[in-house]
């Protein structure tokens, strides 16, 4: 890992519609900190999601330079790019992204799996037992709660050793008691492992708990773009 995580100059995205081609992102500049909590705020079509997807290599940018654990994003293909994501960020979504037919072990295994890691099994099963769910290995996401579904989501993200840990509002569909759990969670995992956490939250109190808040407002961020 370099001295930074990730590192936009400069960064534009702009999408085609039917009334025309839409600017989403309009000059980003973001440094993100290894180890660093960062909070993204902002109003709804501000952009915020649409720039976790650009640091996770999900959407290119359309100008710009996205440089994430030290690589620059912009000459990679669509397989390089999912071979980066998997070694190098984890992605935590609002909606649980679980396989609904795989049971919470093989959820987690699955990214093991394609990197041809024999003991993915054993991976996978420390990584749920760390988030708490140790006695729900074999269980299918249908028999899971809602907050143990994203423990299952979380424990994914972990799995490859990722250093960089992108959440998109990771608590919008928990109950408020069982949200705070999930963020302790988050907050307990960067602490232990040394991730950078990124977190896309409607809610400035919780933006507020992590080491610092940026602040996105028409694709562009107005607060917080520098450490």
């Amino acid at each position: 890992m370099t001295s930074t995580a990730v590192s936009l100059r400069n960064v534009h995205l702009t999408l085609p519609s039917r009334a025309g081609n839409v600017d989403i992102l309009r000059g980003v500049d973001l440094d993100v900190k290894p180890g660093e909590a960062l909070g993204i705020v902002g109003p709804s079509g501000s952009g915020k999601t649409t720039l976790l997807m650009v640091i996770a290599g999900l959407e290119k940018a359309s100008k710009g330079d996205v440089t994430v654990a030290g690589r620059s994003l912009s000459g990679l293909g669509e397989d390089e790019l999912a071979a980066f994501r998997r070694d190098h960020v984890g992605i935590v979504f609002q909606s649980f992204h679980l396989i609904p037919t795989m049971t919470a072990l093989e959820n987690v295994a699955v990214p093991l799996e394609f990197r041809g890691a024999k003991d993915a099994m054993e991976i996978a099963s420390d990584r749920l037992t760390q988030v708490g769910l140790g006695h729900r290995l074999d269980h299918y996401p249908s028999q899971l709660s809602g907050g143990e579904q994203q423990r299952v989501a979380i424990a994914r993200a972990l799995a490859s050793g990722a250093k960089i840990i992108i959440a998109d509002e990771p608590t919008g569909n928990l109950d408020h008691v069982t949200g705070e759990q999930i963020i302790k969670l988050l907050f307990d995992v960067k602490d232990q492992h040394g991730t950078s956490l990124i977190l896309v939250t409607h809610d400035r109190s919780l933006a507020q708990r992590c080491d610092r808040m940026a602040e996105v407002l028409d694709g562009r961020i107005v607060a917080g773009a520098a450490p």
